[in-house]
């Protein structure tokens, strides 16, 4: 069966397909021993594809992994710059794997990791608006009125940023802790809004990547996820959120701004708080297998 050529680069677990596409604009790849383009389809079972002069190996044996990332560790799997890495953490049994987007140096917790190029693709993607959730410890205790801005979403330099879900958990004299729910994936977004509404942020963890969570996972480790987790990741990316079409990082309307913020208020302890797991993402049938390793 044809494919694009970057797509089946994802599916042997190689890399992206944003970096495919750019092993292939520089020369890398071949078909048959001609240089390939963007946008060339390829069929695995007639063609050769080599990169680098290598034959592709498509792999048959995914790996899907959880990580809870301690500070200090820098999300890539080289960087001769870097103090310390993800890589360092992944037990060499699972071969070569790569982080479902991205943790700054210091911010800790729930990472996911594969050789799934097209799932990995999917859940990064912005369309399909998977809600990673996160609890931020920020400077200071925030009045209504920088609250009130949370929920109708905050202008950063590349666009708005609309949270899901915002949620404080405790205040103390002198700091507050926040749930904040985020469908995407831009550099520090999380720091960047509370450095806005002038608090900045003391300490940063993820603690939820779609229906998955940390639970009992120690810092620092790691574990393959079971069959329904594999299952539940698939389903959110199905379909993409047809109502995240509008959420472009540059829509400054403010019909849709109001629409999509106004009714929703700050939610309090003691106050009932929207899941953060999505309508429909129920798996079926999974009572079998149900907490085999996915390896």
């Amino acid at each position: 069966m044809k494919s694009r050529l970057q797509k089946v680069m994802a599916q042997a677990g190689l890399c992206s397909r944003r970096e495919a596409e750019t092993w292939i604009s520089s020369g890398r790849v071949t078909i048959n021993g001609r240089p390939a383009v963007l946008g060339q389809v390829a069929d695995t079972d007639v063609d050769k594809i080599a990169i680098d002069g290598r034959p592709l190996q498509m792999r048959l044996q995914r790996v899907y992994l959880i990580l809870n990332k301690p500070r200090g560790y820098t999300t890539s799997l080289k960087d001769r710059h870097a103090e310390h890495l993800i890589s360092e953490l992944i037990p060499s049994k699972f071969g070569r794997v790569f982080p479902v987007g991205r943790l700054d140096k210091e911010t800790s917790g729930l990472m996911v990791l594969t050789n799934d190029g097209l799932l990995a693709h999917h859940l990064m993607h912005p369309s399909y608006a998977v809600p990673k959730v996160y609890e931020a410890w920020v400077e200071g205790v925030p009045r209504r009125a920088h609250l009130a801005r949370l929920t109708r979403g905050i202008q950063l330099d590349d666009g708005y940023s609309h949270p899901r879900d915002v949620r404080v958990i405790r205040t103390e004299s002198n700091r507050t802790l926040f749930s904040l729910t985020l469908t995407e994936g831009r550099k520090r977004e999380v720091r960047r809004i509370f450095e806005s509404i002038g608090h900045p942020v003391i300490s940063l963890k993820r603690v939820a990547f779609g229906s998955l969570t940390l639970g009992g996972l120690g810092e620092g480790d790691i574990r393959p996820l079971t069959h329904r987790e594999v299952k539940e990741l698939y389903t959110l990316v199905e379909q993409p959120q047809r109502k995240n079409s509008k959420n472009r990082r540059d829509d400054r309307s403010s019909e849709y701004t109001q629409s999509r913020f106004t009714a929703r208020g700050v939610k309090y302890p003691g106050r009932a708080a929207i899941s953060t797991r999505q309508s429909g993402h129920t798996v079926g049938n999974t009572r079998r297998n149900s907490g085999r390793d996915y390896r």
